[in-house]
């Protein structure tokens, strides 16, 4: 690799040190037992500054539950936030947040089938705030109450969670657990529990199952933050928990150990849900749990890690083929349970073609144990990997409090090794060497027939049976024991992007002018020869870490409506192609080992390329966007015929969503029928012109001048500037028009009702639960629009927590509820007052639907008319000071502010001067937040909301369509027989996640990223952060730059392969609060 990889030391691992325990880290952590047999681990981390991140691990699950008790684990995880000795009633949530722990983000939970984690981010820069948080944890672990009353309250917000888990992927989850654990307990204990017990249990059990099992020696505290003082850190602890007991004076029950039944023999099943949208085939071969604690275990896995990488890659190439057996497949080793785990195998098939996935799938396993890898692959997979493993060296010093938490929870629950980053990278780096081809290769040994295999197709109706299933494994065994699968061929790749760089221009030729926008911001400008315009931002925030936005006015709002789906899909038919010179499985194996990353895109007023670099291949980064611009992608039928198969099946698959004609009516309602956001149809899709489609792309992405590229991170000036001159410098000049002014974008004809729209959309399920989604308009005056934005955050935010207390703390009608707003379709031309929207979002029972729409709409104008308390007041601006705090650390912040900031209406209004936008929105940030009283708080409410909030609004439902007569007598049945309420659905088969239920709003911050940002079609469109956009300035700066039509988003999903992945395993801990 000849970079930081070569520098780093090697670890001696001779001798006896090959098969010991690696050593617990790193130097100068703390760890130990308390008095009365607690563990804890406290260690110092400086990222974010000011915070620490907090865990109380249990090894407790839904696993040591009695039949009875199925789904009390779960509940008592419920309790700890709402029912302690101290605490009442959202009285912790309330506390925790006062002290800037936002409720899901930083207050956190999941219940598996061998653990319960409780988790806490809290500041650390106030004297008293570890202590009293300390005092939290301690009555979680200890002092939950479990009387009727809290169970009650409680009661409803699990029962919307189990409601929740019932549709297509949880009803298939949860048959598919049942399925690979067959005879053995955990088949019958996934963490949700039954509806009977979550419905009818009596506090007395509940808190019989909290004595018998939540005891210290049980549980381990962990602590990692900044931390002025370790040993004072740990006094406290100590002082909290060291004296915790049970209440219960019996002796601890041991915890048991529950083996999973190896089995010669392979299970098949084929599941049957109408409403799955992909067939998919899943092979999983259980396994002990592989532990890694010694070198000779990490070994084992480095060399599993390079297999998956080389097999996944050449799975992908399957899918290249003339005629692929499945859209996308992988491979991937899972964790099961605590003492079983899985090798999976998965594929995504085609439309009746689950059988020749099944095939394919086996056949490449088999490929390999007869004939291996070839050299090519080898080498490609250890390159990636030590990609990787330079990664963590770069960043040993860099990691996030919360990430470096979470790994000594596993060490404590599971015995996994931490080590530290750097000294982890340096045993990767010895052991490297050391992975042959061999021990790859015989890692295909573990997915044989009799390695306890279980083969299930999931699928919208029977495609085949169990029969033919086992024919196949049979039919693959065969041909591999007579010696009839033949070698891998393996294509050919070149070397490199480019035969030759392009000759460099001088520096002085190359950049025509230069400008600098001062601190804070400290941004450079160049303008290139060809009228390309280059921005950076050095951060030394993380050492491996660019990026890189490229933006250009103009996007399929300029499109004539009747090619609007054809340009739409024009990016998903030219990503299929190749959109920088190569087929993509070739392009992947280039790139082999670079760490990089550019995706392209257009929305409504705006194309864009984007991705996350290593400033070590920010040469490579520049190939591709020196190719981007130079390739023009040819039409190539067999490809588009693909591409066009895979569009279909998912248009298809898309009508089986109950929420497909929701959505689609929320859309239609509150953007007045707007072409942009109406779903494509397979109709529309059969007018798709492929060439037109192809011309666009081309056309789109041809012009440099039209284009300004950001770069934010690690960006060293000096090595920068050859680069430019080699690569965008000489993207060749073209005599296209100027390119488009924002205040020459076409705008959007979207509009929102003047009068209240009310709708139930009521639409076939198997399981019924109804969504709703009751919808503002917002409209910001243009001369204070600055101010009306961050107003707006907080007014969302104090909506959102009040309806959090009443729906879910109080009633138990819900398990979360979203206040978002939206203003994606402003476009960068609008002169006048920016108008947007605002959702409100949540599920719930179909019986409760109309109250809680009815709730809403009177918390809204109770807020009006009413002031909230002081105390309310001061825990949202604390709230938003401290997100924004932390935010400012961070490489992405200050991209999004540079890259929103330039496509803002501040810009043009204030003559291009991006420091003036960023000093003109935190003047006014602070103006707002400085002057939020309750008084000014309702008067924005009265503001932004409509006065009264029921003269303009649309509430709009999606609702079960009443079954017909024989499925009533069936779930009247099954009530009278199973205890179960009127959603029976035991005809409706599904598989699960292993573990848990994770509690926690839909933003936690380990599943938050742009991309979903911008793809995440939530009812009124797509809804983005709202601070990218204040960052930015203006009301307009949340134009629809990255508001992908809705047509789009559905082709790219499908193409990149929607179908749900191997790491569904994972989903029993899921849901968070």
């Amino acid at each position: 690799m000849g970079r930081v990889y070569d520098e780093l030391e090697p670890v001696d691992v001779e001798g006896e040190k090959w098969d010991a325990p690696l050593p617990l880290g790193p130097e100068g952590l703390r760890y130990g037992t308390l008095p009365n047999g607690m563990k804890y681990y406290v260690r110092h981390c400086a990222k974010p500054k000011g915070r620490a991140a907090l865990a109380l691990a249990v090894r407790v699950g839904s696993i040591v539950e009695e039949e009875d008790e199925r789904g009390i684990a779960h509940i008592v995880e419920h309790l700890a936030f709402n029912a302690t000795d101290s605490y009442s009633n959202h009285d912790i949530v309330r506390l925790l947040e006062r002290i800037g722990a936002e409720f899901g983000a930083c207050q956190n939970a999941y219940t598996s089938a061998d653990e319960t984690v409780y988790t806490l981010t809290v500041p650390t820069d106030k004297e008293g705030l570890l202590d009293e948080t300390l005092g939290v944890m301690a009555e979680m672990a200890f002092k939950i109450r479990c009387d009727p009353a809290d169970l009650a309250k409680e009661r409803g917000a699990v029962l919307e969670e189990w409601r929740m888990s019932r549709d297509a992927q949880g009803r298939l989850q949860e048959a598919h657990w049942q399925l690979i654990f067959t005879g053995s307990k955990y088949a019958e204990r996934l963490p949700i529990g039954t509806e009977a017990v979550i419905r009818r249990c009596p506090a007395e059990r509940v808190r019989a199952f909290h004595e018998r099992w939540y005891r210290p020696q049980h549980m381990a505290l962990v602590a990692v933050g900044d931390f002025a003082d370790l040993d004072a850190t740990v006094a406290l602890i100590s002082a909290r928990m060291g004296g915790g007991a049970s209440r219960s004076t019996a002796p601890p029950p041991p915890l048991p150990l529950h083996p999973v039944t190896p089995h010669a023999e392979p299970r098949y099943k084929v599941l049957v849900d109408r409403e799955t949208q992909h067939p998919s085939v899943y092979v999983s071969y259980k396994h002990p749990r592989m532990r890694i604690s010694t070198p000779a275990d990490f070994l084992q896995h480095l060399a599993l890690s390079v297999f998956e990488i080389a097999l996944n890659t050449r799975l992908y190439k399957l899918t290249r083929q003339r005629a692929p057996a499945f859209a996308s497949a992988s491979v991937s080793d899972e964790p099961l349970c605590a003492t079983a785990g899985s090798c999976v195998l998965m594929a995504t098939a085609l439309e009746g073609q689950v059988l020749p996935a099944l095939e394919a799938l086996l056949t490449e396993v088999a490929r390999v144990r007869a004939h291996g890898f070839s050299e090519g692959e080898f080498k490609r997979a250890v390159a990636e990997l030590v990609a990787e493993v330079e990664n963590t060296a770069l960043e040993a010093d860099q990691g996030y409090s919360t990430d470096i938490r979470d790994e000594y929870v596993r060490h404590f629950l599971n015995n996994e090794f931490v080590t530290g980053q750097e000294y982890e990278a340096r045993l990767s780096k010895t052991l490297m060497p050391q992975i042959t081809r061999e021990a790859v290769e015989a890692c295909a040994r573990r997915y044989r027939p009799s390695d306890s295999c279980v083969v299930k197709v999931v699928d919208h109706s029977r495609s085949c049976s169990e029969g033919q299933l086992t024919q196949v494994v049979e039919r693959v065994a065969a041909a591999e024991a007579a010696g009839a699968i033949g070698p891998w061929e393996e294509p050919e790749a070149p070397e490199g992007l480019m035969e030759a760089p392009p000759e460099p221009l001088p520096l002085e030729q190359a950049v025509l002018s230069e400008r600098h926008f001062p601190a804070p911001l400290d941004v450079t400008e160049l303008t290139l020869c060809n009228g390309l315009r280059v921005a950076f931002k050095t951060t030394s925030y993380m050492r491996d870490e660019v990026h890189l936005t490229g933006f250009a006015v103009g996007g399929l709002s300029e499109v004539p409506q009747p090619l609007f789906y054809t340009s739409s899909l024009a990016g998903t038919l030219a990503g299929h192609l190749g959109v920088f010179g190569f087929p993509p499985e070739v392009l992947g194996d280039i790139l082999a080992g670079r760490r990089v990353d550019l995706d392209i895109s257009e929305g409504a007023y705006y194309r864009t390329m984007r991705g996350v670099q290593s400033p070590l291949d920010l040469e490579t980064a520049f190939q591709l966007v020196h190719l981007l611009f130079t390739t023009q992608v040819k039409l190539q039928q067999q490809e588009v015929d693909n591409a066009v198969k895979l569009v279909r099946q998912g248009i298809e698959a898309q009508l089986r969503n109950p929420l497909h004609a929701y959505h689609q009516r929320v859309r239609l309602v509150n953007y007045g029928g707007c072409y942009y956001f109406r779903q494509l149809t397979l109709e529309d899709f059969e007018a798709v012109d492929p060439a037109l489609a192809l011309a666009h792309h081309n056309m789109s992405w041809r012009n440099p001048a039209e284009f300004r590229i950001v770069l934010t991170g690690n960006v060293d000036r000096a090595a920068l500037e050859p680069l430019l001159c080699t690569y965008l410098a000489t993207i060749p000049k073209t005599g296209l028009p100027p390119p488009k002014l924002p205040k020459e974008v076409t705008p959007l004809p979207y509009s929102f009702p003047e009068e209240p729209v009310v709708e139930d959309v009521k639409v076939s399920m198997v399981s019924p639960v109804a969504q709703a989604q009751i919808t503002f308009p917002v409209s910001l005056s243009r001369p204070v629009a600055r101010e009306e934005l961050v107003w707006l955050s907080l007014v969302c935010r104090a909506l959102e927590t009040r309806l959090l207390q009443k729906m879910r703390f109080v009633a138990g009608d819900v398990y979360t509820v979203a206040v978002s707003p939206f203003f994606g379709c402003v476009a960068p031309s609008l002169d006048g007052d920016p108008a947007g929207d605002i959702a409100v979002m949540f599920s719930c029972d179909p019986a409760n639907k109309q109250r809680l729409v009815g709730l809403v709409l009177e918390e809204v104008a109770a807020l009006q008319s009413s002031e909230m308390s002081e105390e309310e007041v001061a825990t949202l601006v604390n709230l938003d000071r401290l997100t924004f705090e932390n935010s400012q650390a961070e490489n992405s912040y200050w991209h999004d502010v540079v890259v929103t900031g330039y496509q803002s209406k501040s810009y043009q209004l204030l003559g291009g001067d991006l420091s003036a936008v960023y000093a003109k929105n935190m003047e006014a940030r602070e103006k707002v937040l400085g002057g939020c009283t309750p008084a000014t708080l309702r008067q924005a409410m009265c503001r932004l909301y409509p006065a009264p909030p029921t003269s303009r609004y649309t509430a709009i439902a999606m609702l079960p369509r009443p079954p017909g007569l024989f499925h009533r007598i069936g779930a009247a049945l099954a009530a009278r027989w199973f205890g179960t309420s009127g959603s029976f659905t035991s005809t409706a088969l599904a598989p699960p996640p292993p573990g848990g239920r994770k509690r926690g709003p839909a933003a936690a911050e380990e599943e938050e990223d742009d991309e979903e940002e911008e793809a995440a079609l939530a009812g009124a469109g797509v809804r983005g952060s709202l601070w990218g956009r204040l960052a930015g300035g203006g009301a307009a700066a949340g134009t629809a730059a990255g508001t992908a039509p809705a047509s789009s988003v559905v082709a790219a999903a499908v193409v990149a392969g929607v179908a749900v992945s191997a790491g569904l395993m994972f989903w029993a801990k899921a849901r968070r609060r």
